[in-house]
């Protein structure tokens, strides 16, 4: 369906506004001890950046034009990495995890999430793995010593060898998650020391352990 488009309307002399019109603005925030818990992020934080999107109006003053931001749309939370994700990953996936914050068309302010680490999950699927595997074992290793057959034997041996290749790929799933949680973490705490280097005057290519985070530590 074509678009309609609109002409700006004059709100008061010299000053238009349009239904298209927003001012999108980003800021680093703090929160108190124990920190922000954000959506799909297994730490607190107590550095994040907030998104805002505001009505906006134009008014001509001075032979300028002069932006002001009016009722706020929507606000959002991104954790440092998610942020990082943001600006430097265009058409990849469905997009980048965030918190909403505020949506102008719910009400306001929207409720916040609580803190549950998805590692956790992980943890408990490999222990369930695992229970799951040995039980296999153990009904299998029972219906042989009841009754020696070849059938029954067949049926050990199937649980033993599928005993292995389970626990592996559980492993490996709780091992990639560590790591994206590390990754994730040692993003944000390099762009918290960035941000204090930079209001210190200092020039964060200096601090040996900016050059260590970004390296991972190699050296």
């Amino acid at each position: 369906m074509r678009r309609e488009v609109q002409k700006p309307v004059e709100v008061a002399p010299g000053t238009e506004k349009h239904p298209a019109w927003v001012l999108v603005g980003a800021s680093r925030v703090s929160s108190s001890p124990p920190g922000h818990a954000l959506f799909d992020s297994d730490i607190r934080h107590q550095h994040y950046v907030v998104v805002s999107v505001k009505r906006a109006e134009r008014q001509r003053l001075l032979g300028r034009d002069w932006k002001r931001g009016r009722e706020q749309i929507v606000e959002f939370a991104m954790s440092e990495a998610q942020w990082a994700s943001f600006v430097s990953s265009m058409n990849v996936g469905e997009g980048v995890p965030a918190t909403l914050e505020y949506d102008a068309s719910t009400g306001g302010i929207v409720p916040g999430v609580p803190f549950e680490p998805r590692l956790q999950v992980s943890m408990d699927e490999v222990r369930s793995a695992a229970a799951r595997a040995q039980e296999k074992v153990q009904e299998a290793f029972a219906a042989y010593r009841e009754k020696k057959t070849a059938a029954n034997l067949r049926d050990l041996e199937i649980a033993i060898s599928h005993m292995t290749p389970n626990m592996e790929f559980a492993a490996q799933s709780l091992s990639e998650h560590a790591e994206n949680v590390v990754e994730r973490a040692r993003v944000d705490i390099e762009a918290f020391v960035v941000q204090k280097a930079q209001q210190l005057g200092l020039d964060p290519a200096d601090l040996g352990g900016v050059g260590e985070l970004t390296s991972g530590g190699d050296e």
